[in-house]
């Protein structure tokens, strides 16, 4: 009899999810890029032959921007999206898609991560002084890995006018923020925390996959910090469109910032006293919001994880009811 994957043990969940991303992965590589090389009039191994360093160049914008729907689609939404499917009866609800418990979290979501991009900018600068404390060798090593990120993302962000501002925003604000919330949050915070058997630290190691699967380790402190008060909106509202609206927003923050000529990915931010005490503040004010997230939520690990019940795959979700 085929039965619902929740009903497996955590750690194995976590094997058969991570053999379903690879196998999409390369279901959507061969798919996706053969579509991205056809409209770029290039042939699969045209595409494939380009280098890290190619990709930075402003010729390859559309390429970029293409391999960067494939790969959200293809490695975060459809292996989320399959397996909550075969995970359980109401995927939808299982994956998180669900009203907050209290509408007021949406708000208090948004404000939380308004302010975390100060905290996160903060963190990034001290992320970087770490860095170069280093080895050479190693600093090196780092520095490539951001010199080729960085040239990738700024063919995604340039941006001339308004039209688009709209589409990098779509790009690098709402696609990533859907995405990677589907395969972190969704997916892989639900089956850590089962591991764990407690969601703090679940929350946390998810927080650390989220920060080390973008390879740029100049901002390792700061994303992990990103991914765990994400985590945090998502577990204690119970509703991943919080964690969805906070990624979206801290992304587009960056966008505006950086159309506006207000920032640029190249600036190497001084830390300063100010500097310190705006990102310290605005900690404070992370701590208090997930404090009073906490006290006015009904999530517990006993409600999120009530004990397995044998369900057949086929069965009618609302038969099991």
């Amino acid at each position: 009899m085929h039965t619902y994957l929740r009903n497996k043990p955590a750690w194995l969940q976590l094997m058969i999810f991570g053999g379903l991303t690879f196998g999409l992965l390369l279901l959507a590589s061969l798919v996706g890029g053969s579509i991205v090389a056809l409209i770029n009039h290039m042939t699969l191994r045209q595409l494939a032959s380009i280098s890290a360093n190619d990709f930075s160049r402003p010729e390859f914008a559309g390429v970029v921007k293409g391999l960067l729907i494939v790969n959200a689609i293809g490695v975060f939404v459809l292996p989320s999206l399959v397996f909550s499917y075969l995970a359980d009866p109401h995927p939808l609800t299982y994956i998180g898609m669900r009203p907050p418990q209290k509408n007021a979290f949406l708000l208090i979501g948004l404000i939380t991560m308004i302010a975390a991009y100060f905290a996160v900018e903060m963190l990034a600068s001290l992320n970087e002084s770490i860095v170069y404390l280093l080895p050479k060798s190693t600093q090196q090593w780092i520095l490539k890995f951001e010199t080729d990120a960085n040239g990738q993302m700024k063919n995604i962000l340039a941006m001339k006018n308004p039209a688009d501002l709209l589409m990098t925003i779509l790009l690098a604000g709402a696609l990533p923020a859907v995405s990677e919330e589907l395969f972190f949050r969704g997916i892989l915070q639900k089956l850590f925390i089962q591991i764990c058997k407690s969601a703090w630290p679940g929350i946390i190691i998810t927080g650390i996959l989220f920060s080390a699967f973008h390879m740029q380790f100049m901002g390792f402190i700061p994303r992990m910090a990103l991914g765990i008060i994400l985590g945090a909106l998502y577990w204690y509202s119970g509703s991943i469109y919080t964690s969805m609206l906070g990624h979206f927003i801290f992304n587009s923050i960056g966008v505006l910032l950086i159309y506006y000529k207000a920032a640029n990915l190249d600036s190497n931010t001084t830390i300063s006293i100010g500097y310190i005490l705006i990102g310290l503040a605005s900690l404070f004010i992370i701590i208090f919001l997930i404090k009073y997230l906490r006290k006015q939520s009904v999530t517990s690990y006993a409600v999120e994880f009530p004990p397995a019940k044998e369900y057949n795959i086929f069965d009618e979700p609302d038969e099991q009811a």
